[in-house]
């Protein structure tokens, strides 16, 4: 058996940990470094460079090269954010099969889980040069506020790089491992964790060498690269004003401006004042144009002011819900390279009221708490760590006015089951589908769409009369599964994942890699067997009582439910309803505010989501109508 590691897949860097002698080893990099860039890129002869290579010729190959892919994984092409990267960022965006964002490189179309598959297996080889020994697992962090589909996303991205992914952890939860690591602490963290393209908070309570996230919070779109931004904007503004020649037009020059203003943010950390200075950027109506900036620290807070007010404004949301008071905290953690900036720290000195812990390094400590994980993992432990999180945002359906019925609540500690009772609306009804959101939006089609399940094979009975079981569960990485049964007879129900995308293993051999992209609008294809939201095969119904176990737990499965997949699938969700009754898991800690304790049973009327209309094949058996009185028909 080969190596485990811990990785830190960063927006902008990524870098990575392995226990060496009971001990934390960040793996550096050829010529000393200890971070690699989050770039990929195809040169003019078709070479595919990772890393510092791709880094280098950035600035001469904007539209080939590929920096943050890790803001649009997993998202759909039309989704706001994606939106709005698609006008700042150099290279070329297209829409796959499945809405999916899709990067036109060169002459290839690749889909962003290949690109960070990319990253990920440049880090594996680094660490098998430096380890002298094949890495074959890893521990592979993402922002606590990502998504299931995220998730998923970051799975298939190991596996495409050749790891078996052992556990997605979040980033606060690593950090705080990292900090936690050979100490009998019994504190309450505050981890800001504030990176190159992603903002977290977490609350977590260490006791002894168990670990338990209180609540989280975040911003997916709200980091070190919009910083950047706002510089590049100001000096863009100012030189059209004196020159009349706008930048924005011109990739190169955006690539250039890109880097001399990330240079200069990490200097104005330091020193009061710099010049951002790139000569021979554009060419004017006397010759050749050079950008010759000043900006002090001062110029550039006002610049910035807005959104380090949006990260204490995220905390302030977690601690009201979660109860608690600034002042109950232990420690603060700073995580992130953009956690360095003065404005930041007197930010979250003056809202916390006690200074930040400089007991953690900003750009290394998620790696070493991933790599703590892996070594836990892997080896035979008495004292491994015990890890208990939470669900960073609702996940549920939509109901038939439109509005989002969580299922999962924001916060809810996790692994967690819901179960449903579900009914056949018609006679003879052949399939039922139940479509998934996940989001913070009241309104279903504003939050994330994960997928749709299509129960087939049912009993052909009359309308009311076939009962079906269905069991929804979050495991311990945030991910849903899904499985169902015929509650008379006891029989395993198919369920079939659609609407969502497709798992896949490239080569990594970029002439095999040709996606095909959406022109108009194709219709989906339902999934050849019962599927995960992961694309596994169906999951197993967990039991709702299952204890939580130190590091992943393994529910058990329900009589008759179908086999637990390998590994676990993504979440999909419901397009028809039902009312449900749907216990919660007993986690061993008390309910949290407003749900039910895992005795209850909490009656959830499931509506039918406004999702994409049905083909004429579903259309004929009908959809799944509610228990309760009202009945609504996609």
């Amino acid at each position: 058996m080969g190596r485990a590691i811990g990785i830190d897949l960063g927006t902008t860097n990524s870098c990575a940990a392995v226990i060496e002698n009971n001990k934390p080893t960040i793996i550096m990099y050829r010529g000393g470094s200890y971070t690699i860039p989050s770039l990929f890129a195809i040169d003019k002869e078709g070479k595919t460079l990772v890393g510092q290579e791709a880094k280098k010729q950035a600035a001469l190959n904007p539209k080939d090269t590929v920096f943050a892919p890790k803001r649009m994984v997993g998202r759909d092409f039309h989704s706001p954010q994606v939106e709005k990267i698609r006008q700042v960022f150099t290279y070329d965006m297209v829409e796959g099969e499945e809405g999916e964002v899709l990067i036109k490189v060169k002459d290839h179309t690749l889909d962003l889980r290949e690109i960070s598959g990319h990253i990920l297996k440049k880090i594996k080889e680094v660490a098998e040069e430096y380890l002298k020994e094949e890495v074959t697992d890893a521990v592979i962090t993402v922002p606590a506020y990502f998504n299931d589909k995220q998730r998923q996303a970051v799975r298939s991205a190991g596996r495409i790089a050749g790891l078996e992914v052992l556990r997605v952890l979040n980033e606060p939860t690593a950090a705080a491992l990292a900090y936690g690591l050979g100490k009998n602490l019994r504190q309450r963290l505050a981890v800001y964790d504030l990176g190159g393209g992603t903002f977290d908070i977490s609350i977590i309570e260490i006791r002894d060498k168990v670990f338990e996230v209180i609540a989280t919070g975040g911003d997916t779109f709200l980091g070190g690269i919009d910083f950047d931004d706002r510089i590049i904007g100001q000096v863009i503004d100012e030189f059209r004003r004196e020159h009349g020649v706008d930048l924005f037009a011109d990739p190169v020059a955006i690539q250039r401006l890109r880097e001399a203003s990330e240079r200069a943010k990490i200097v104005l950390s330091a020193a009061p004042e710099t010049a951002i200075e790139v000569p021979f950027i554009a060419r004017g109506k006397r010759g050749i144009l050079n950008v010759n900036h000043q900006m002090t620290r001062l110029q550039l807070e006002e610049l910035v002011q807005d959104l380090v007010v949006r990260t204490i404004s995220t905390c302030e949301q977690i601690f009201g819900e979660a109860k608690l008071k600034p002042d109950s905290i232990d420690e603060v953690l700073l995580v992130g390279g953009q956690s360095r900036m003065p404005l930041v720290q007197h930010s979250v000195r003056t809202y916390f009221g006690r200074e930040p812990c400089k007991g953690v390094h900003p750009d290394e400590a998620v790696a070493v708490g991933a790599a703590i994980m892996a070594h836990s993992l892997t080896q035979a432990m008495d004292d491994g760590v015990t890890l208990l999180d939470v669900l960073p945002m609702p996940m549920g359906i939509a109901r038939g006015d439109g509005s989002f019925l969580p299922l999962f609540p924001r916060n809810c500690p996790i692994p967690m089951v819901r179960k449903l009772s579900l009914t056949n609306s018609k006679d003879n009804q052949k399939t039922i589908m139940l479509k998934v959101f996940q989001g913070d939006s009241q309104i279903a089609a504003e939050n994330e769409a994960l997928g749709t399940f299509v129960f087939t094979g049912l009993r052909q009975l009359p309308r009311n009369q076939l009962k079906v079981q269905v069991w929804l569960n979050v495991d311990s990485e945030g991910i849903l599964t899904i499985s169902a049964k015929d509650k008379e007879t006891g029989t395993p129900i198919e369920v079939n994942l659609k609407l969502q995308q497709k798992d896949f293993a490239p080569s990594l051999n970029l002439g095999k890699q040709q996606r095909r992209v959406r022109k108009k609008s194709a219709p989906t294809k339902a999934a050849p067997q019962s599927k995960s939201a992961a694309g596994s095969s169906t999951a197993a119904a967990p039991n709702p009582t299952a204890q939580p176990s130190a590091v992943q737990p393994t529910a058990p499965q329900p009589p008759n439910a179908p086999a637990a997949p390998a590994a676990p699938a993504a979440p999909t969700q419901p397009a028809s309803a039902a009312e449900t009754t749907a216990p919660l898991a007993d986690t061993g800690r008390p309910a949290a505010a407003g749900e039910p304790s895992s005795t209850q049973e909490a009656q959830v009327p499931a509506t039918v989501a406004a999702a994409k209309p049905p083909t004429k094949s579903e259309q004929e058996p009908g959809c799944l109508s509610m228990l309760l009185p009202w009945n609504w028909f996609s």
